[in-house]
């Protein structure tokens, strides 16, 4: 599992501004197998936040633990790193060839890691996230949504535990969105794989298990998406939205209406209409 400890950290720096603790006594615990969704407004520390986890950043004060592995440890850093595998925001910064097996390819190269096992691994990530077909092509010629695709496949190659994603459907029109949150949930599901998201889009974060919201370096919620997004007055008074089919429901009991007000998708909100009516 991932723990984190009393979690603080602030950025080196002769600014006093900087000084000032982006994370503030943050403490977690996530299990194998979990999905995890954090969220928070802008400068609220969840990518911060999620670069401690494959030790980007260590700590200013407490730990945290990768399946027993201290992030403050730099012998242990290469395997941390296998064990954690990041996606960030632009995919174009991480694909780093001119084809898309050998992007995929480049980290198992760098690890050391035999030929024909490399081969095996290439191929296993482009089938897992759906990209197999566009094994020779060149990454430039791939939309956007499918060059964050391959940009998870090359994680996966180095075969990590834990997933973390920082806001990697950001730059993505819905279509890409919606590639990607597809291969997101099969990587969980299928692979029982942990995965860490980091979104600022509520409909994402409600297909999670679990919902973790930031706000100004601290945790302030953290529990499941229904009980998470049911607190509509909470989750904007912090700068945020909920899920639209929540949004609606919760105007409808406002008016009224008996309805729940745990729903988080459309075919749940087209039910709950029904029976209403």
């Amino acid at each position: 599992m991932i723990e984190i400890k009393n979690l603080s950290f602030h950025y080196d720096s002769e600014e006093e501004i900087l000084k000032e603790d982006v994370l503030r006594d943050v403490s977690l615990t996530i299990p194998d197998g979990e999905f995890v969704a954090v969220l928070g407004h802008n400068g609220c520390g969840k990518s911060t936040l999620a670069k401690h986890l494959n030790a980007i950043l260590t700590p200013s004060d407490g730990s945290v633990i990768i399946d027993g592995m201290d992030t403050k440890e730099e012998n242990l850093l290469l395997k941390i790193r296998q064990t954690v595998g990041m996606v960030f925001q632009n995919p174009d910064n991480q694909i780093v060839a001119t084809i898309v097996e050998d992007d995929v390819a480049f980290a198992p190269e760098n690890l050391g890691v035999p030929p024909k096992e490399i081969r095996e691994r290439v191929d296993w990530a482009l089938k897992s996230v759906g990209m197999y077909e566009f094994r020779d092509k060149a990454p430039h010629t791939l939309s956007g949504g499918q060059k964050q695709r391959v940009a998870i496949a090359g994680v996966l190659a180095m075969l990590p535990k834990y997933i973390v994603l920082d806001e990697p459907t950001a730059m993505l029109d819905p279509f890409g969105r919606q590639e990607v949150m597809r291969t997101i949930q099969t990587l969980n599901r299928e692979y029982h794989m942990t995965v860490i998201l980091i979104t600022h889009y509520m409909d994402e974060a409600a297909k999670a298990q679990r919902v973790i919201v930031m706000d100004h370096g601290n945790v302030v919620k953290d529990a499941g998406p229904r009980e998470v997004f049911s607190d509509v007055e909470g989750i904007r008074a912090l700068g945020l939205d909920v899920p639209q089919a929540t949004e609606l429901m919760y105007e409808l009991k406002k008016a009224g209406i008996p309805v729940r007000s745990d729903i988080l998708d459309t075919d749940e909100c087209i039910e709950a209409l029904l029976k209403a009516i």
